[in-house]
């Protein structure tokens, strides 16, 4: 019975723990998974070799930037606070770091697109590319 009650006890605390996490988990992960994409695409960027790996990285970070724009947008209309770079809170610190520490590699990781700028795929995909970043940001 006291086994019982214990493990009961642990459960419930397991719980708590998870439903009451902190005021900006979310956004945390949600940024992770950004950061994930951006780290993803900029190592796939940096190895193009061609227009069409360069189509292929940016259409694969597109999707997954138009899979994470609800969140993004979900995430500044409860948290505008996170709108400035300037003052991270400090649950987000890390992330933000991190997003800070790619931002110059990913506008690094888009010049390799020039030498392919000519070629139509590579424009559709610059542009599809464009818009879904444009939508991340409202």
């Amino acid at each position: 019975m006291q086994r019982c009650l214990g493990s009961m006890g642990m459960v419930i605390l397991t719980v708590l723990v998870i439903a009451c996490g902190g005021k900006y988990d979310e956004a945390e992960s949600t940024l992770n998974e950004y950061a994930d994409a951006m780290e993803d695409y900029i190592g796939r960027m940096e190895k193009a070799d061609s227009a069409d790996a360069v189509v292929n990285a940016m259409q694969d970070f597109t999707e997954k930037m138009n899979a994470l724009i609800p969140r993004l947008q979900e995430m500044n209309q409860k948290f505008p606070e996170l709108a400035s770079d300037r003052n991270a809170p400090k649950e987000l610190e890390t992330v933000s770091r991190r997003m800070g520490e790619l931002s110059p590699k990913l506008q690094s990781a888009m010049m390799t697109a020039m030498p392919y700028m000519m070629d139509p795929q590579v424009q559709q995909a610059m542009t599809a590319q464009a818009q879904a970043m444009a939508q991340a940001g409202k």
